[in-house]
């Protein structure tokens, strides 16, 4: 019986890697330039809140105080991402940027709570429709943007 339990906290830590690499890989590929830093930080994030919950045991209130400590965690490492100096002058007061990087952040640490506390299945599904919801690159229109100039010669 312990071998079962062992390997299937192992078989939860592994999906909470996963989870973390599927949304870093996302976050580490978007824009222009290629981050790696953020692949990391996702696979970390999920992993270290798997554990923090497990890690916990079968009490139900300790458990509730460790979610409660990863949510309050999570919020300082995603005001991190969201602030950073403005461009130029270190000076100035900090720019917000980033916010979608901190949100998945923070969902990946949620993955990770979810694969520990809860069924794999929830987080499988969750992570499918956070991936979908990531890959949309459109600025909210359904209307792909024309040139001036060409929309011109086509009225002619």
């Amino acid at each position: 019986m312990p071998f079962t339990l062992d390997l299937q906290i192992l078989l939860r830590l592994g999906l909470a890697v996963l989870c973390g690499l599927a949304v870093g890989m996302n976050r580490a590929h978007h824009g222009n330039t290629s981050h790696p830093n953020r692949l990391r930080v996702h696979v970390l994030v999920g992993l270290s809140a798997c554990l923090m919950v497990l890690a916990a045991g079968p009490d139900p209130q300790a458990r509730s105080r460790v979610i409660q400590g990863v949510a309050t965690g999570i919020g300082f490492l995603g005001a991190g991402e969201i602030l950073v100096p403005p461009s130029g002058d270190k000076t100035g007061v900090p720019e917000v940027r980033g916010l979608t990087s901190a949100a998945s952040i923070w969902f990946t640490a949620a993955l990770g709570v979810t694969v520990a506390a809860s069924t794999p299945l929830l987080a499988g599904a969750a992570l499918v429709l956070a991936l979908i919801t990531l890959s949309q690159r459109t600025n909210g229109s359904t209307r792909p943007t024309i040139d001036p100039e060409v929309d011109q010669n086509r009225k002619r």
